[in-house]
């Protein structure tokens, strides 16, 4: 142990062997008669004749010390050593060895004593002056200390000294520990005391310590070493009722319920109300004058009633008043609806009202900390109740949290909701399993954090992921096996049960991991069924109806994936209960019937839309014949829209039998058979102008029909085309078709006109109204593609019809299509639930891009302009759409139609196929996961693995091959193809590249910046420049080129650096780069003013798209700089991609990258000012910049390594720094002094040239950039107010110097 280290155990103290004498045992005090010992009879505890001995022997502890006789009498002249304060031999032993001590260190040195003291500290510690100290207190103490033992006699002293605070631990007698009538040794004092004659008994054995006459005496611990241990649990069987402690570290998935007062004991009311309110608590505490306190105070209480209890023990502050002051904040507080107690009346209500149950009873309603307190109640009651408050609050919040006008807001929350949401959603939970009423609001409160909370969505085409913090504190799997459970017991009432119902449907809304979760949890999916779906039929009077929304939760769940739909085809057979038995003949009510039949047939059109469960059509087609029959005679708008969607699934699935699953599980004869082509038809029917969406499902069934009929009827469907125009034809013309459609491009104008004006809860339902209308103009332009003799839109097939093959407002849909293609409606859709909304938007116009080339007046440059332009607005799930404009785009870009800008190298080695399989990559990134079309077709019902949207686009973040679709598109979509070179090392598309692609990097970049310049051409022509690409985006993917690696065989071989060279000395290349950036120089910013205004980004977001935002454009900018200075050798384009960063609307450290860091290489950028890439030369021009960046510029302007646009720079942010004139506003003479050493710098340091243009650089701020030279040519007043300047700041001498400067030609 190190001497710095403190003992625990103090010194040990040993006695002498105790001579007390052994009294026989009582049990043998008195001699059997027989001579025997007597008999112990083993039926009898040890305890219990342990008790009788006692009785026997009646020994009873006597309460006083009882005193020893001495062995023989004391006699009168005895020696005064034995009076009290007498020494004793060892007490003179000891003096004299002090004294010899003492003289021993008077006769030392200083440097002996201090040897002597480090050699105690070294054996004793660092403690040893404390030791000592101890020693020495302690036999002063004996050296005064009474009573003293003599020889025997006991002397008390009244006037003894207090026991020592070190107090002794003494083991006692063996066989005496529960012997009543022994006393214990009481401190210190009695060691070395002789024991009296006859507690002592001889013995020839020699003298140790036994156990009884030891002793340990404990060392004075100080507060810092003793360590308090967390206690164990008052109860580890106990389930807690509350959550574990948070800790240390933050953790966001950790759910506070509140932080509570230190006394969290509720309390009453104060029983005396006339005691005044703040009264010191001093006065109820126990006095030492033993007065009474008046009775009824909480002091009298306390003596009269716990009169063991103290009066600081926090179990008896509920009695005392309370403290609470005028200054204390007035909390919110709730009444037992969750409506808010407004404060002037919260101390005024009466306490009847159940207000007041909670730790400041003199305000009425409950605080949030109080409810979620008193939520984890054990009376049932009582946490029913805080349940129910919950459930208000809940509701309030949510209202104000979806809805900015709400009326009555809690405006103290504001801004809090969602913290409180999990808050409440976590006491919910926690009394979910309970009985009775508990359960049951327990299971509101979570309905109105999950369901009640948003508004509803028609989430079965997107995934909502509306609150993945929420639904992450609900800990899913673990509630969802707590819902399974509730469903199997009985005790639920219909409205908690159908709250459940609802809770797991939205929950299966949320997200398609949620759905797999839910269809994976054992028995739930059973117990959902069986519980909200089969119920009896006739149905018991005590028994809930079926519930429509477990088959709207169906849906969903099949919609989520193919797997989950493939596990609903076995109970799917249950389900036609609602198919066999119509709703004029139901047991149920009709409409509850009506509901029930529309959700069934959705449920199995979702199934089919995979190609599954279609054999249904078979089993049960008398069924489905006698459906038809009546959906033809009912007014039910969604039975027949249902209807009409089920039979466009089948009917899909029997053009292709070869898809469905199982293979041919329906057959396009049996379609035929059944007539359905004819029948859909039929529902046309007394439809109105009103009934829009009939329509569309109408026009949908008949465009699948005769899809199918063009591949599996006779003369590829002529005669199934020719009934169908028969019957539709006139109502286009004049009928009712033409007034739906006519009213649907009205309704579509007027509702995208006030998209913007929308408030935000309100903005989807109008998405939707948009969508719908939409599907009625995708159906119509569907359909009439549909009826033309032309099997496809390839471009060299599509012709221009002579005669349509009915009549449509072309002229209005052409001009709608332009508008909607550039309506901002798109940069509001961002969701999935949104895109989901509008997706029959983007069908539309791929419908109307196929219809467009069969229009006359449609040149090739427009079509492909179209197709641009439409191929960026597709949607995920349009991916075919997207992939069949593609091929047209490319189809017409050939070597005749470009002209001059075909290069003959680009063709030989295949034209577009060398980027095509890298732009397919673009539009569908996973190949494993495939979308559903908004309309189903052969292709879809097989390789779909779902027909949910993603919940929003996937970060920049995300890998490629993890993202689930590449739609939308990026305007730099095109120039994908160099990303992949770039990352070719682990571009999925270079490994999957066909063995007969054998292109090069130098092949692919041509091709990619020939298919840019082409399209950006071609858009810009027909106004549509917001499809072009930026400038930065133009820049960065030039700067893309440039980052390739070197090394490169090229055709024509620079006879500088041999056969293999950079890809940007590629002279194509190069020609290509130049003609791309032209466009966005300060040259051509006069020549194409378009291009120029249009709004522009910076590099960090146009490089996010490439690099994620994981890697900032700084870094990507450091490492082209130094490629520049590598291996550039000076070239213009790569010189000239240097300098967009240098504007000052970027940091600081751009400029200071290449003005300090990488100086050496300004003599290489030698731009001129017209070459620059930017919008205005002002934004390198302005703010002026000043301190220690003005010191980059002079140093090489001094040494004349810059010219063209940086000599510019430099000169400008030099010379705005030295003359007045110049200046953009007042300056202190600190800038003033540095004016003038910049000036006297410039003049005794500078060149000629660097001279004059810093004396002669005029620019205004507020007029027009003037370009070198004219702004050093300029005259004026301010040339003579210059001079002064100079002649204060240089003096004579040097201002002599300057006047052929100013005043010179």
């Amino acid at each position: 142990m190190s001497s710095t280290e403190r003992s625990l155990i103090g010194s040990v103290f040993e006695r002498k062997t105790s001579t007390t004498q052994t009294l026989p045992s009582p049990r043998f005090a008195k001699p059997p008669g027989s001579g025997f010992p007597a008999v112990q009879h083993r039926s009898k505890s040890a305890f219990a004749r342990a008790r009788e001995e006692e009785k026997s022997t009646r020994n009873v502890r006597p309460t006083t010390v009882p005193l020893v006789i001495p062995a023989r009498p004391v006699e009168q002249h005895q020696s005064r050593d034995f009076e009290v304060g007498s020494r004793t031999a060892d007490d003179v032993m000891r003096q004299q060895i002090s004294e010899e001590n003492a003289r021993r260190v008077a006769n030392m040195t200083e440097e002996e004593r201090e040897q002597e003291r480090r050699e105690v500290l070294e054996q004793l510690g660092s403690g040893a002056g404390d030791l000592l100290e101890r020693v020495r207190a302690a036999r002063s103490r004996n050296t005064t200390k009474a009573p003293a033992i003599a020889e025997g006699i006991l002397v008390q002293n009244e006037q003894a000294p207090a026991v020592s605070r070190e107090i002794p631990i003494v083991s006692p007698l063996p066989g005496l520990a529960t012997r009543r009538s022994l006393s214990r040794v009481k401190s210190l004092e009695d060691f070395g005391k002789r024991a009296p004659p006859i507690l002592v008994k001889s013995s020839t054995r020699p003298s140790s310590p036994s156990k009884a006459s030891r002793q340990l005496r404990f060392a004075a611990l100080t507060p810092a070493d003793v360590y308090v241990y967390e206690s164990a649990p008052v109860s580890p069987k106990r389930k807690a009722i509350a959550l574990p402690p948070p800790p240390d570290a933050p953790d966001p998935s950790i759910i506070s319920l509140g932080t509570f007062k230190e006394n969290g004991l509720p309390r009453k009311r104060p029983l005396s109300p006339a005691s005044p309110k703040g009264e010191d608590r001093s006065e109820q505490k126990i006095t030492n004058d033993g007065s009474e306190p008046e009775e009824g105070t909480p002091e009298y209480i306390r003596r009269r009633y716990f009169p063991n209890v103290p009066a600081d023990n926090p179990s008896v502050s509920w009695m005392e008043p309370s403290s609470s002051s005028n200054s204390e904040p007035v909390l919110l507080r709730f009444d037992l609806t969750g409506a808010p107690i407004p404060a002037e009346i919260s101390a005024a209500l009466p306490s009847y009202l159940g207000l007041h149950h909670h730790a400041d009873g003199d305000h009425a309603g409950y605080t949030l900390d109080d409810i979620f307190l008193l939520s984890r109640s054990t009376v049932p009651a009582q946490r029913t109740t805080m349940l129910n408050i919950l459930v208000g609050i809940a509701r309030r919040l949510g209202m104000q949290a979806r809805d900015p006008h709400y009326a009555n807001k809690i405006s103290e929350l504001q801004g809090q909701e969602e913290e409180l949401r999990k808050r409440i959603l976590a006491a919910g939970l926690s009394a979910m399993n309970e009985k009775g009423g508990v359960g049951v609001r327990a299971i509101e409160v979570v309905w109105e954090c999950i369901v009640g909370w948003n508004a509803m969505f028609d989430a079965e085409r997107a995934e909502l992921d509306l609150a993945p913090a929420v639904i992450s504190t609900l800990q899913v799997p673990d509630f969802l096996t707590q819902v399974t459970e509730l469903f199997t017991q009985a005790y639920l009432p219909p409205e908690s049960l159908a709250q459940l119902l609802s809770i797991v449907y939205r929950l299966s809304q949320e997200s398609n991991s949620i759905a797999e979760s839910i269809m994976k949890t054992p028995l739930l999916l059973p117990a959902l069924i069986q519980t909200f779906l089969l119920t009896p039929i006739p149905p018991p009077s005590d028994t809930p109806l079926p519930n429509p929304v477990a088959l709207q939760c169906l849906i969903v769940l099949a919609s989520s994936s193919r797997t989950n739909a493939e596990a609903l085809c076995e109970p799917a057979d249950a389900l036609l209960r609602f198919i066999t038995i119509l709703p004029p003949t139901s047991p149920f009510p009709e409409s509850l019937a009506t509901k029930l039949l529309i959700e069934t047939l959705r449920l199995y059109a979702t199934l089919a839309s995979y190609g599954l469960y279609s054999h249904i059509a078979t089993s049960a087609a008398s069924y489905f014949a006698s459906l038809f029959t009546y959906i033809v005679s009912s007014n039910s708008r969604p039975l027949k829209v249902a209807w009409a969607g089920l039979v466009e699934s089948w009917i899909v699935c029997a053009t292709n039998p070869h898809h469905t699953t199982p293979p041919h599980d329906i057959l396009w004869s049996q379609v035929t058979s059944w007539g359905w082509g004819a029948e859909v038809l039929q529902l046309r029917q007394g439809i109105t102008e009103e009934e829009g969406e009939v329509c569309a499902a109408i026009w949908g069934a008949s465009s699948a029909w005769l899809e199918g009929a063009r591949v599996n009827g006779i003369r590829g469907g002529e005669g199934e085309r020719a009934n169908t125009l028969e019957t539709i034809h006139d109502g286009f013309i004049k009928g009712v078709e033409h007034n739906v459609v006519t009213a649907s491009l009205e309704a579509l104008r007027s509702e995208l006109t006030n998209i913007h004006d929308t408030p935000l809860p309100e903005r989807y339902q109008r998405l939707q109204r948009i969508g719908m209308h939409a599907r009625v103009l995708s159906s119509a332009v569907r359909l009439w593609l549909a009826c033309t003799s032309i099997a496809n839109t390839d471009a060299d097939t599509a012709a221009p019809l002579s005669t349509p093959p009915f009549t449509l407002p072309f002229a209005e849909l052409s001009s709608f299509s332009a508008h909607v293609v550039s309506h901002s409606i798109w940069s509001l859709v961002t969701r999935g639930v949104e895109q989901a909304a509008c997706k029959h938007l983007a069908t539309f116009l791929a419908y109307f891009h196929r219809l467009s080339r069969h229009i006359p007046g449609t040149s090739p440059d427009l079509w492909v302009a179209q197709g641009v332009t439409i191929l960026e607005r597709q949607l995920p799930g349009e991916e075919e759409h997207a992939y069949n404009m593609l091929e047209a785009i490319l189809a017409i870009l050939t070597p005749q139609f470009l002209g001059a800008m075909a290069l003959p190298s680009i063709w030989e080695k295949g034209g577009w196929s060398i980027i095509k399989p890298f732009l397919d990559y673009a539009i569908r990134p996973n190949q494993e996961v495939y979308i559903a079309p908004s309309d189903v077709t052969p292709e879809s019902i097989m390789r779909s693995t779902t027909l949910r949207l993603p919940s929003s686009q996937s970060s920049s973040s995300v890998p490629d091959e993890h993202r689930p679709t590449g739609l939308p598109l990026p305007r730099v979509w095109f120039t994908s193809p160099i990303d992949h070179l770039l990352r070719s090392g682990s571009s999925p598309v270079f490994k999957a590249l066909p063995s007969s692609w054998d292109a090069s990097e130098v092949d692919v970049v041509r091709t990619s910046l020939l298919l840019a310049k082409a399209t950006q051409e071609i858009v810009v022509r027909y106004s549509l420049s917001q499809f072009a690409l930026k400038r930065s985006e133009m820049v960065f993917a030039c700067m893309k080129v440039f980052m390739l690696e070197h090394g490169q065989q090229q055709e024509h071989p620079s006879p500088a650096t041999g056969d293999e060279e950079e890809v940007f000395r590629d002279p194509i290349v190069t020609k290509l780069m130049s003609d791309l950036l032209a466009p966005f120089t300060l040259g051509a910013a006069s020549a194409l003013p378009h291009l120029s205004k249009l709004p522009d980004i910076d590099l960090d977001q146009a490089s996010l798209p490439f690099l994620g935002s994981g890697i900032p454009f700084y870094q990507f900018y450091t490492d082209f700089l130094a490629l520049y200075d590598a291996i550039s050798f000076s070239h213009p384009i790569f010189a000239s991609l240097l300098l967009p960063p240098l504007a000052l609307t970027y940091p600081i450290d751009y400029r200071r990258l290449l003005w300090a860091d990488f100086a050496h290489v300004l003599r290489t950028v030698r731009t001129p000012v017209d070459q620059v890439i930017a919008r205005d030369l002002r934004d390198f021009l302005y703010p002026v910049e000043r301190g220690e960046i003005i010191g980059k510029y002079v140093g090489p302007l001094l040494q004349g390594s810059v010219d063209g646009f940086l000599r510019l720079v430099a000169v400008h942010h030099v010379a705005c720094n030295i003359w007045p004139d110049l200046w953009s506003k007042e300056i202190g003479p600190e800038q003033e002094d540095v004016a003038n050493k910049l000036l006297k710098m410039i003049v005794e340091k500078g060149e000629g040239r660097a001279v004059r243009e810093v004396l002669r650089y005029r620019q205004v701020r507020e007029e027009t950039v003037i370009y070198p030279p004219a702004c050093f040519e300029t005259s004026g007043e301010w040339i003579a107010d210059r001079a002064e300047f100079a002649q204060q700041a240089l003096g004579g001498e040097l201002h002599e110097r300057l006047q052929g400067v100013f005043y010179g030609s």
